[in-house]
This record gives C-alpha cells, structure tokens and sequence, in this order.
C-alpha cells in the first residue's frame, strides 16, 4: 500500500481524532506564533486535515499547507472558514515537492519527517524554500530514543497495517541531517510528557 493510499484510507478517523494533549499542543501553538509576523508567508508540509494550518494563518499573511494524501486535502478545505478565504490555500503535494510561490519566510513540518521515505532528499527540499533567514520549524518522533516496548509496539502495528512505516532515527540522527542540508539549529524543546518527539527552530542563514 503506496502512503498516500494509507493515509487516504485513515483520513476519515485522523480528521475525529481528538488531540492526544491539548495543554502541550497549545504550548506548542503559541511558541509557534511566537516566531511568526504578520507579514510572514509559511509552508506547511504534512498538514493532515489542516488544523494546525487554520491556527497559524491567524497570525501570519499567507499560509500554504499540503499533504501527500488527497482526502486529508478534501476535509482541510471544507473546515476552511470565510477568515481563511485568500489567505490559507490547501495543496495535495508530496513532501519533498517544491511548492509555487517559494521562498517562504517560515517552512513547518510536525509529525512528518519520521514517516517520509528519504530524510535528507526532504531536507535539501524545504531548505530551498525556506528565505535566507527564515524559519524551518519542526517536531517529529525520534523512535530510536523511545522505551524498546515502544518500538516494538510500533513494529508490530506497522506489520499488521494499523500504523504507517516508522523511521527508526534518533535525536542526534535528526539534528545531523538539519546541519547537513545547511541549518543552523535555534531551539530544541519538548512540550508535555513525551520527550521522544522533539520540537526544533532552524533557521537558513542569511546570505
């Protein structure tokens, strides 16, 4: 089964799923904000159903949001309300794609890179699109680093179809690949109980 079949497939249970941790996804939101103008166009690659996307428009100009899955698409354009109108635009696209209007002031990227087939070709993707200075912002599941009944359980899941193909990389994995697709690193941050996802700010330098 491709990934985008995977995720067409769960799309519909993914967009009722409530947030596992409310007070850590907030805490995440408004770091997130914190970094954004309100001239700032941001990327966002791997949206799901676009919830994320629908917070950040609020206080940025421009958000463009994809995902590789079609049916994820179909359910964030029908949440859009009339404030997003012009301002949030929703895109199937794979997630090493370069998306028109590039560069963007700030790239984001949560609970994606970990599920991507080639880290570094993504990488070397968003880093093209992110402005001399602007932010790659991102959060993702660092397995290797979680208890092995986690990896196990993750294993068994995968085999049987329930979850999608998990990349097997650590913290220290995750930062050399930033590094080494020409990001400095700002910030790493964990928000609630799981300190196996890190939250990272990158940034391109500036030319």
């Amino acid at each position: 089964m491709t990934a985008q079949a995977f995720w067409d497939r769960k799309a519909p249970k993914y967009a009722q799923k409530p947030i596992a941790d409310s007070a850590a996804y907030e805490d995440k939101l408004q770091h997130i904000t914190a970094l954004l103008r309100p001239t700032d166009r941001v990327l966002e690659i791997g949206c799901g159903t676009g919830g994320t996307a629908r917070r950040i428009v609020q206080v940025a100009a421009q958000v463009t949001a994809t995902d590789i899955s079609a049916e994820m698409i179909r359910i964030a354009r029908a949440r859009s309300n009339e404030f997003a109108k012009g301002k949030l635009d929703f895109f199937q696209a794979e997630a090493s794609q370069e998306i028109e209007g590039y560069p963007f002031d700030a790239v984001c990227a949560f609970s994606l890179l970990h599920l991507v087939d080639n880290i570094p070709e993504v990488l070397e993707a968003v880093f093209r699109q992110v402005k001399p200075g602007g932010y790659f912002i991102s959060k993702t599941v660092c397995l290797m680093d979680a208890p092995r009944g986690m990896q196990l359980m993750v294993r068994l899941l995968t085999t049987a179809r329930i979850a999608p193909k998990v990349n097997n990389i650590s913290r220290v994995e995750l930062t050399d690949h930033l590094t080494r697709a020409g990001f400095e690193i700002d910030q790493i941050k964990h928000f609630g109980k799981n300190h196996t996802s890190p939250f990272i700010v990158a940034h391109r330098p500036a030319e």
